[in-house]
């Protein structure tokens, strides 16, 4: 009966797939059957590398070995599409003259389905098969939609199970429900001080759910850790009757032993400093994702289903959920793809439906912008961006290819735009429009458009700090923004009011620049050199960056130029330059807080 019950379920979702095999003679249904296990395997081979790197995540937070972590999140960032690009390899070695007849792929995922199906990760495999399959395709520009054919909400194999655990979280038993939480993570190293981090979290969580609605009844706790970077997140909710307050318990690990660092409580600390775009994935345990990430997407709804896949390490299928997302989103609204605020790029064109959450970016065949080194060149940059520790500071992009949308759901200025500078990206094909390749980035707030909306001195101040600290983090992490003219124009405000850059372009590692000052011009030549006829007097390097120039072209505000050099005056000094440059190249790279100051326990009378 279940097999039966399972067969009805995949005729429905995947019709005309025993017709494209039965189209295909005795020898292609075996060579369909061969490539649908040949993709099978490679998932099967990719998924168990990337859980094999999840679970160092432990040892790695257990030992602090932060540097052989780091190699970690890049190899995992990139094994998706090694993955998908070896499989393809193989197919076209093995059935050359098969890969570009949909029909071979239909039969071929016909066969997949058969395989899979009844596995857990099914909807996970079959992305894996859609991504092959683009490949197959992309030359061709015929779309293979990012799609999971309803599989991810249709029958699937559950995880029996629950994936968190329930403690008291009564007033006078918090504490207690504190600790044995913290000891049930089985780490190896000790705590520093588990009794007293029990203390002060319970103290901390009493004092964010307030009075109102009673004392909380129960503290519900993910069974899994989540670990990323130097940290590892405890995550949960507390609950009464008719309420829920999600919690977050941040522990690093130093010298002194393993600690509660940090306590993030509210859903606005988790969509706007837990689960972010511009941070690297976690690493968690993935044996139960499906019901991992409905337990995650309970703590911060607002973020979205695509965005907590792809805090898990998911971004394929949270491709999937986004595209799947934005088309319903043109539908339910009535909106069109439209020029996105801010100043109009030189490098990408940017455009998105107006309420939508995201915005969406093709790259300019041609530019007119100095030092423009071609669509090519800024693709390896936003590829370099999506693999490394984004540390905070750059949000993540995610790319597509060949997506097909009616003309009708863009703008004529948008479109016109798009078919003029970017015709290696964007043709009109009738009534459709193919996107070769574009970019879905989160939608942040441009710094020059809040300078320009925003009148209150509190809060035009509060952004300039952050600018000026995202600068200095972004140099510690060994980074420099080559275009430092315009940086208000290439840089964005979260809705934590923290700055993060959204434009890649003119990203280098540190060491690609030489810091200099304007050399000094002694009256007597200053009499003889006339720039307007001689030009500039002195020689001056592309990646030549003059400290004492800077200031005048970074964009602060006027009104708040003398504000920022009280606090930030160092920027503009040519010794904090070579030094920090000296730094950085001994490898002494900074650790970017991942919380706000205020959010850290008080642990001075520990």
């Amino acid at each position: 009966m279940l097999r039966e019950r399972q067969r009805a379920a995949r005729r429905q979702l995947f019709p005309g797939g025993e017709a494209a095999l039965e189209s295909l003679t005795a020898a292609g249904r075996d060579e369909a059957r061969r490539a649908a296990e040949l993709i099978l395997a490679a998932h099967h081979t990719y998924l168990e590398t990337f859980d094999a790197i999840t679970a160092m995540a432990q040892e790695t937070f257990e030992t602090r070995a932060w540097a052989q972590g780091a190699i970690h999140a890049e190899q995992r960032v990139r094994l998706y599409r090694d993955a998908v690009d070896d499989a393809w390899r193989k197919l076209k070695r093995q059935f050359e003259e098969r890969v570009a007849d949909r029909g071979f792929w239909l039969a071929a995922r016909h066969l997949f389905l058969e395989r899979a199906f009844h596995r857990y990760d099914a909807d996970l495999a079959l992305t894996f098969f859609y991504s092959t399959m683009r490949l197959a395709f992309d030359a061709q520009e015929i779309p293979v939609e990012y799609d999971d054919d309803g599989l991810a909400e249709g029958w699937h194999a559950s995880q029996q199970d629950p994936v968190w655990r329930r403690y008291s979280a009564r007033p006078d038993r918090l504490r207690g429900s504190i600790e044995e939480l913290l000891a049930s993570r089985g780490f190896g190293p000790r705590f520093e001080d588990a009794a007293g981090d029990a203390a002060r979290v319970a103290e901390r969580l009493l004092r964010e759910w307030g009075r109102a609605g009673g004392p909380p009844r129960e503290l519900r706790m993910l069974e899994t850790t989540l670990f990323r970077d130097r940290e590892a997140y405890l995550a949960g909710k507390l609950c009464a009757r008719s309420r829920e307050l999600p919690v977050v318990l941040a522990l690093r690990h130093d010298e002194r032993g393993i600690a509660v660092d940090a306590v993030l409580s509210g859903r606005e600390d988790m969509r706007n400093i837990l689960f972010v775009s511009t941070r690297s994935t976690f690493h968690a345990r993935t044996d139960a994702y499906r019901e991992t990430l409905a337990f995650l997407d309970t703590l911060a709804p607002e973020r979205g289903h695509p965005a907590m896949c792809a805090v898990l390490g998911f971004t394929h299928p949270a491709r999937v959920a986004l595209n799947q997302r934005v088309r319903r989103h043109l539908r339910e609204t009535g909106e069109r793809f439209s020029p996105a605020p801010g100043r109009t790029g030189m490098a990408m064109v940017v455009f998105s439906p107006p309420s939508f959450p995201y915005v969406f970016k093709v790259v300019r065949d041609f530019s007119g912008k100095e030092g423009w080194t071609g669509r090519a060149r800024i693709m390896d940059l936003y590829r370099w961006v999506h693999e490394m520790n984004r540390g905070r500071l750059m949000l993540d992009a995610w790319l597509y290819r060949n997506l097909h949308f009616p003309r009708q759901a863009f703008d004529e200025s948008v479109l016109e735009e798009l078919l003029r500078t970017a015709p290696f990206s964007v043709r009109l094909d009738g009534e459709t429009v193919v996107l070769r390749h574009v970019y879905a980035q989160r939608r942040v707030e441009p710094l020059n458009t809040f300078f320009d909306r925003t009148a209150d001195r509190g809060e035009r101040e509060r952004v300039a700090e952050a600018l000026g600290a995202f600068i200095k983090d972004l140099a510690w992490m060994g980074f420099f923004v080559g275009d430092h003219y315009g940086l208000t124009f290439n840089t964005g405000l979260t809705h934590a009011r923290n700055v993060t850059l959204f434009d890649f372009d003119d990203l280098a590692p540190l060491s690609h620049y030489r810091f200099r000052e304007t050399p000094h011009q002694d009256e007597r030549d200053e009499l003889l050199w006339n720039s307007e006829v001689d030009g500039a007097w002195f020689a001056v390097d592309e990646n030549d960056v003059l400290v004492d120039e800077w200031e005048r072209f970074l964009g602060i505000p006027p009104d708040l130029r003398e504000w920022f050099r009280a606090r930030h005056g160092d920027l503009f000094t040519l010794e904090y330059w070579t030094e920090l440059q000296r730094r950085v190249m001994r490898g002494e790279l900074h650790h970017v807080l991942p919380y706000p100051e205020e959010r850290r326990l008080d642990r001075t009378g520990s």
